[in-house]
């Protein structure tokens, strides 16, 4: 094997983006179990599927989608739980919420920045082996939990649309991880 002469920009510009800073911390499936159970309490919702988000070399998130009927195309309650696999601070959260906002077309207007300063202020930072639930249900908009129980609540139909659709629109960044979430690959 030839030894490495130089980091690859690739790698470079990912620890970068995702400002990776690796804590030794609580049981990640437990502190996801109790934030789960804790964060929605309702216990009726079926998995639709999950995923482990890697880029380049590291993990960043695993993610599971549940529904009332465990289906995709059952639109009006979806609860996404994403368990990070690495620490981000609440600014980064919200700043690649609205990178992925813009990549995916949708207006950065009024409304949007008061959905993000609204995250900003609800959601903590998050460690390694925490989570965050984001529970949307039509007419009801979106409710966040994470391991300190409920954060808040987003009520808007629009908003719970464009904030699942950084993971299940067509157009997500990450396709196969999209696939593996809606049980396309199944």
């Amino acid at each position: 094997m030839r030894p490495l002469k130089r980091i690859s920009p690739f790698l470079v510009a990912g620890l970068l983006a995702f400002n990776v800073s690796v804590a030794h911390g609580s049981n990640a499936s437990d502190a996801c179990a109790e934030s789960l159970t804790n964060g929605s309490g309702d216990t009726s919702l079926q998995e639709v599927g999950s995923t482990r988000l890697r880029v380049l070399l590291f993990r960043v998130y695993d993610a599971a989608l549940y529904s009332p009927s465990g289906r995709y195309d059952d639109p009006e309650e979806r609860l996404l739980r994403l368990n990070y696999l690495r620490n981000f601070s609440a600014s980064q959260l919200v700043e690649q919420t609205r990178d992925e906002w813009e990549r995916l077309g949708f207006d950065l207007d009024d409304q949007a920045n008061a959905w993000l300063e609204t995250l900003a202020q609800m959601w903590p930072d998050v460690e390694r082996g925490q989570c965050l639930v984001a529970h949307a249900r039509d007419e009801y908009g979106t409710s966040f939990y994470g391991s300190e129980g409920y954060l808040g609540t987003i009520e808007s139909d629009t908003f719970s649309d464009q904030f699942l659709a950084i993971w299940l629109s067509e157009n997500a960044r990450y396709r196969s991880s999209r696939d593996e979430l809606v049980g396309a690959s199944r």
